[in-house]
């Protein structure tokens, strides 16, 4: 039953897929983070159908990229983005870290916020509608699986920025880490044999993309607040998928 309300947690908090209402107790957060890469599954796969049945229409590729630049943020319910937007508005501050983690539980949103909303979501529109199906088609589409199964290690492995009182921090203290951890480390394993499979070299390419987005996560979130919250984890995972994307669609 706690792998089943783990799923539910997972589901209801990370994506806008309706589920039965789940039992919010703390043992249910146990696996939580177990199951957080399969929201991303889902979205993969909706991707990938979305951009065949596109093809099979007949869609202009302009449409079909706007659709699927406002897929993820519909699935999520922009969970991500929030996140993504609160860091961009804290990186750009001059202040310390303490003022930095201020920003980030400011509910304004600022111009810098504003700004790398907006050129995140022109740079995924342009590199969808240069993406063609095929091999890094299949890729992109695995990447929102492979963004969220490091998003959720991170979040189990790495310093936080505030020792209580956050999600990130919660989940942390209530999984069974170890477990967790294990899972999560294979089921990396398994979506890169996966990449390789379905990508050749480009799975080799969004392998990397992503090792080096989440290299640069970790000594970001060190250096400029101190550990992990849970909007560094939303913005890693938006950066993951972008960078992938871009990976993609310059390879072709």
């Amino acid at each position: 039953m706690k792998q089943v309300n783990s799923f539910l947690i997972a589901f209801s908090m990370y994506s806008r897929i309706p589920v039965p209402q789940p039992d919010w107790e703390h043992s249910s957060m146990d696996y939580v983070m177990c199951y957080f890469p399969f929201v991303g599954t889902v979205m993969g796969g909706l991707a990938w159908a979305c951009c065949q049945g596109g093809h099979v229409l007949g869609l202009s590729a302009f449409l079909l990229a706007a659709i699927l630049t406002a897929l993820p943020l519909w699935i999520s319910g922009g969970i991500h983005m929030d996140g993504y937007m609160d860091t961009k508005d804290a990186l750009a501050s001059c202040g310390d870290r303490e003022k930095k983690l201020d920003i980030l539980k400011d509910s304004h949103t600022g111009a810098f916020a504003v700004m790398g909303c907006g050129l995140y979501l022109v740079l995924s529109f342009g590199a969808w509608c240069a993406l063609e199906p095929g091999r890094g088609l299949a890729c992109a589409c695995m990447g929102y699986m492979v963004s969220r199964t490091l998003s959720g290690l991170s979040v189990l492995c790495f310093p936080k920025a505030k020792k209580s009182g956050s999600y990130v921090t919660m989940f942390a203290e209530k999984a069974r880490k170890r477990r967790a951890v294990l899972f999560l480390a294979l089921l990396l394993i398994l979506e890169g044999a996966l990449l390789l499979c379905l990508g050749g070299w480009r799975g080799g390419v969004t392998a990397v993309a992503a090792a080096a987005v989440f290299g640069w996560y970790y000594h970001m979130s060190r250096k400029q607040f101190g550990g992990i919250t849970g909007d560094l984890a939303g913005y890693f995972v938006q950066l993951c998928e972008l960078a992938i994307l871009l990976a993609m669609a310059v390879t072709g």
